[in-house]
């Protein structure tokens, strides 16, 4: 449980950042060397080391999430297993003339010594394709990419 506390915290620093435009209390929680890895989506990458990992979360966020309206956590599974902390859950997006956008995912937290070391967001069979096919239709000036 003390890894799930330790998650919540760094998402309550993520919607702080997200809010304010000040990551660097995020960066507490992530260790100097760590990986961010995004799967099954058309913006799919492997980010590594903390700073490249704030400034992707910086990009994307400011290219794509704060030009749209954002829900998170929708139906969200959370667990612990060893040193992960996976998390199921929904996350909708939407922008005036368009219908929304709705993926699925599973995000994974590897902790070490008490900081995240890696995480994974690994997006649901279909999610790419939806996501392509949105973009495509309504997605003029967004860009999701972390690199």
């Amino acid at each position: 449980m003390e890894l799930i506390q330790k998650f919540a915290a760094q998402r309550a620093a993520f919607e702080t950042a997200y809010a304010t435009d000040d990551w660097r209390p995020l960066g507490a929680f992530f260790h100097e060397d760590m990986t961010y890895e995004v799967m099954n989506m058309p913006f799919h990458c492997v980010v590594a080391g903390r700073e490249a990992v704030l400034a992707g979360l910086r990009r994307s966020v400011e290219r794509f999430d704060k030009l749209c309206t954002r829900t998170v956590g929708i139906g969200s599974v959370i667990r612990q297993e060893g040193d992960n902390v996976l998390v199921h859950a929904g996350i909708r997006f939407e922008r005036p003339g368009a219908p929304p956008t709705f993926a699925k995912l599973w995000e994974i937290a590897t902790y070490r010594q008490g900081r995240i070391a890696r995480i994974v967001d690994i997006y649901d069979p279909g999610c790419a394709e939806d996501f392509a096919q949105w973009m495509a239709a309504w997605g003029e000036g967004l860009d999701p990419s972390y690199v």
